[in-house]
């Protein structure tokens, strides 16, 4: 009488005949199917099988069910990037800590429209990447346009320092300094570039408005429709309304930035900063349902 048994993974079901099998063979053949390295398996059938040069008729009933336990190789690989990555980014962020001076400086500035000068972070990796980012968007023919257009002055466009993770950018003293965040959490790459763009279209709202009123949003969608509209460099020599542009809605504006700062560093027209647990939970909470409506 031939021996054979039922192999289950995840509810998926295989009858595997196993006259000749050994247990050992049978790792093997999970390994190939399932991706699962034999290291990393527990084949359990009323208790689990550990003699991999036993004959599996010996070990087994004939038609018993054997349960596949474990990950897939791949799975795994996944998993301890991911986990490599957040350490690397926990520790990025101990290391580049922000002081008063740091988040808070600023330089002199012309009277041109504009941007006078850009300032990245003082951190080694992919530092000149930042400071081209910064110059891109000045370099920006929308941006250039609305700034022209709405003839806004800012003295510095900085990096905004990672500390300051809850928001994604500040307008300080309506335009003495714009900050915005273009690394990733853990500091080993960069936001989309449309996104930083949105982003820096809300702090030019600030310019005018400290609030976020209604006045604010209407001004910011203003923004969002020209940085798209008044670039013709994308289609060549043409400039109109038929591009698609993106429509902030009112209540991501808390995800940003709480606000434009005073001079003193406190929000205008709302609360001076907070740095209770709930304040923060709520503004983690939606700065991500931003990001997720942002990608």
């Amino acid at each position: 009488m031939s021996h054979s048994i039922t192999l289950s993974y995840k509810g998926h079901v295989t009858r595997i005949p196993t006259d000749t099998l050994t247990l050992g063979q049978l790792r093997a053949h999970v390994a190939q199917q399932y991706g699962i390295s034999a290291l990393d398996q527990k084949l359990i059938c009323k208790g689990l099988l550990r003699n991999d040069t036993a004959m599996i008729r010996d070990l087994v009933p004939n038609n018993s069910k054997v349960v596949v336990m474990g990950t897939p190789s791949a799975e795994l690989a996944s998993f301890q990037a991911l986990n490599a990555r957040r350490q690397i980014g926990r520790a990025n962020n101990l290391k580049y800590r922000a002081t008063s001076s740091d988040v808070y400086h600023t330089r002199a500035t012309t009277d041109e429209y504009g941007f006078d000068s850009f300032k990245e972070l003082n951190i080694a990796h992919r530092q000149r990447d930042a400071l081209q980012m910064l110059h891109r968007l000045g370099r920006d023919e929308g941006v250039r346009q609305v700034m022209r257009k709405h003839k806004y002055s800012v003295h510095l466009l900085r990096e905004l320092h990672p500390n300051e993770r809850t928001i994604l950018g500040y307008n300080r003293n309506r335009g003495e300094e714009i900050a915005l965040r273009l690394r990733t959490d853990d500091l080993e790459g960069f936001r989309d570039y449309e996104s930083v763009r949105r982003v820096l279209m809300h702090e030019l709202a600030h310019m005018v408005w400290d609030a976020h009123d209604d006045n604010f949003h209407k001004l910011n969608r203003e923004h969002c429709k020209e940085v798209v509209e008044l670039d013709w460099t994308v289609r060549g020599q043409t400039v109109g309304p038929q591009a698609e542009y993106y429509e902030p809605q009112p209540k991501e504006a808390e995800a940003v930035d709480g606000g434009s700062l005073a001079a003193s560093g406190f929000v205008l027209g709302g609360s001076a900063p907070s740095s209770s647990d709930s304040r923060d939970t709520m503004r983690e909470q939606t700065y991500s349902a931003y990001m997720r409506r942002a990608k």
